[in-house]
């Protein structure tokens, strides 16, 4: 399997109908041979007409470098003061943002699994990160949040459910179907050995990738394809989670599950409201399914 690293791979793999992913704990560097020609161009022109044209580099230089130091300090004032007040929260308010959820509850054994398991992965996650940056002050009142194209990143209570539901007391490694900002991802790194990630949608899978290794979560890895012939090349999975509404559950999905591993979906119309329902493989192949919620996950993508 490769690790993509330039938009020449990315587009050659891209045409043999395959899907092709990006390292969430490594940068992912590009290749730009537009903008080597146009640094070549600027050069020759500098080089001719070097007393009329330094003056305007310099300039723009310097109203770029300003512009850029001006963003970067209101982004990390502001980032700082999100955590800030945060972190300033009584133990109770912190609560509220998992719990002070105004829609359907799950069953109160869930809950107690919630917060054996999930409690302290929950409240070490920055949410901020994970959201776009008109709404970083949001990110951490209990509702879901727009990331664009008409997705969302669930409500936390949403996600540490899922991250309750999925995971077990045996580590190993968990299939997400439907990245979008990677919170969720993020979650269920730090509750199993490594997270294998799929998204549609190319934009949000690069900021997802570029968001998590940014923030050292190098056992997740995240690919660019539909996601419904799950990812065979690693599996099978002791955990499958599915992020978007699905009826029936795809079996290659199933198929990728290992025996007594569970999967977690939103099962319902696109539209919702959707059932989200824990399914547990047994030896002989069927599946026990529990309705844990409702819930409403948007289609990963428009066409589904």
């Amino acid at each position: 399997m490769k690790i993509l690293r330039s938009l020449v791979n990315r587009k050659r793999i891209g045409d043999q109908g395959r899907g092709h992913e990006l390292f969430g704990g490594q940068r992912i560097r590009l290749d730009r041979p537009l903008a080597a020609v146009l640094k070549r161009r600027l050069a020759d022109r500098s080089a001719a007409r070097p007393l009329a044209f330094a003056p305007v580099v310099v300039l723009a230089a310097g109203v770029f470098t300003l512009f850029s130091v001006s963003h970067f300090t209101v982004q990390v004032a502001r980032n700082a003061a999100v955590v800030a007040r945060y972190e300033g929260l009584e133990e109770r308010e912190r609560m509220d943002f998992i719990f002070g959820r105004s829609g359907p509850r799950a069953a109160g054994f869930i809950e107690r699994a919630l917060f054996d398991r999930a409690m302290n992965v929950m409240m070490a996650v920055p949410r901020h990160r994970f959201v776009p940056e008109s709404q970083q002050d949001h990110a951490y009142r209990a509702v879901a949040l727009p990331i664009g194209g008409g997705r969302t990143i669930p409500d936390a209570y949403t996600v540490a459910v899922i991250a309750a539901l999925a995971t077990s007391e045996r580590a190993g490694k968990v299939l997400e179907v439907g990245t979008g900002a990677g919170y969720q991802a993020a979650v269920l790194s730090e509750m199993m050995d490594h997270v294998y990630t799929i998204e549609p949608v190319e934009p949000l899978a690069r900021r997802a990738a570029s968001t998590l290794g940014d923030l050292g979560y190098g056992n997740v890895t995240v690919r660019v394809d539909d996601g419904d012939q799950g990812w065979p090349e690693v599996a099978p999975f002791d955990s499958i989670v599915i992020k978007a509404p699905v009826d029936p559950v795809p079996q290659a999905l199933i198929d990728q599950l290992l025996v007594g591993g569970k999967l977690a979906a939103p099962v319902g119309p696109p539209g919702g409201p959707q059932e989200l329902q824990l399914l547990e493989k047994r030896a002989d192949g069927s599946l026990e399914r529990t309705t844990v919620l409702e819930v409403h996950f948007p289609p990963l993508t428009d066409n589904r």
